[in-house]
């Protein structure tokens, strides 16, 4: 099977593909610039395969789909000055992580060196496999805990995935899942060297930032002061503010918008949304996204993009001219 390539130009394209797999994806870039990158995907009988390349650095928080798992590994050379954040546990080692029974929603910060990769398998799938192979004492491990090192993760499953995006064409689809499978069991199943890492319990102010980017991302006509979050989420201004600049290293109002302006961008490059919201240009379209001064408006997306929004609709417009 050929890998599908999806090209990103905003986090909304990030967010459209995430939710092919879970629901409610919010994505926020944690530094300004134009968001660029691609992820790739290999759709196997009964697994599918993910990568994520982004030249930004960004956070990302969903829903989880009942009845699925998704394990995921960074196949970049780890770095403890520049990790993945996962559930709030920073990565500085190759390690499964992503795949316990308990977890409610994915909360992960991807930084500009990571290669994430994601393998996401249907649970009674999984358990088939773990029957199969007589396993079954994995289902404890994927019951308490949800960050996994060991000997098998660093070479035998980061060494299968490399070669299945090097080469995917090359390797039967059967085969491809079954040794893909098989590694991952391998992984569940070693102690070799092992480490393990529990899902750890979030602070109320870090729900209260997340729930200020999912909020956003989901309302985006919606005007919201601190004080609005601060009624809406039953929480002090003091504590949302203190959660977004931990979580994100931003303010609240900085995360809104953050949010609204990639929003804005994506709508402005993309046509269909356009013409499906009746935006007819540049004023249309950031007034939908809740931006009132034009003078203000165009100051912050500027700062964030480093070109005007003028620009930005200008690159579709030159775009159009070729079919």
């Amino acid at each position: 099977m050929p890998v599908l390539r999806l090209p990103l130009k905003s986090t909304a394209d990030l967010s459209a593909i995430f939710n092919r797999q879970l629901r409610n994806t919010s994505v926020l870039s944690l530094e300004p610039g134009i968001i660029q990158g691609f992820v790739d995907v290999l759709p196997l009988a009964n697994l599918r395969l993910f990568r994520i390349n982004l030249n930004r650095p960004i956070a990302i928080h969903a829903d989880r789909n009942a009845g699925k798992k998704i394990f995921s590994l960074d196949l970049s050379p780890s770095s403890a000055s520049d990790c993945i954040r996962a559930q709030g546990v920073s990565l500085t080692r190759s390690a499964l992580f992503g795949f316990n029974n308990n977890l409610k929603d994915m909360d992960l910060v991807l930084p500009v060196c990571s290669d994430m990769c994601a393998i996401a398998v249907s649970d009674n799938f999984f358990l088939s496999q773990l029957q199969r192979f007589d396993c079954l004492q994995v289902l404890d491990t994927l019951e308490r805990f949800n960050v996994l090192a060991n000997s098998s993760v660093s070479r035998d499953l980061m060494t299968a995935l490399n070669q299945c995006w090097a080469m995917p064409c090359l390797v039967n689809d059967d085969v491809l899942e079954s040794e893909i499978v098989v590694a991952l069991i391998q992984c569940l199943m070693d102690a070799n060297e092992r480490k393990v890492a529990k899902p750890v319990s979030r602070k109320d102010r870090h729900n209260a930032a997340l729930r200020v980017l999912s909020i956003a991302f989901a309302d985006p006509k919606r005007p919201f002061e601190v004080q609005d979050l601060s009624n809406l989420l039953h929480q002090s201004r003091t504590s949302i503010f203190s959660g977004c600049k931990e979580k994100f290293g931003m303010s609240p109002v900085q995360v809104v918008r953050s949010v609204r302006l990639h929003q804005v961008r994506h709508a402005l490059l993309d046509l269909e949304f356009s013409v499906e919201k009746n935006l007819n240009g540049v004023v249309d379209t950031a007034e939908y996204f809740g931006f009132v001064g034009r003078s203000h408006f165009a100051k912050y997306y500027k700062s964030e993009f480093m070109e005007t929004p003028r620009q930005t609709l200008n690159h579709r417009r030159k775009a159009e001219q070729i079919f």
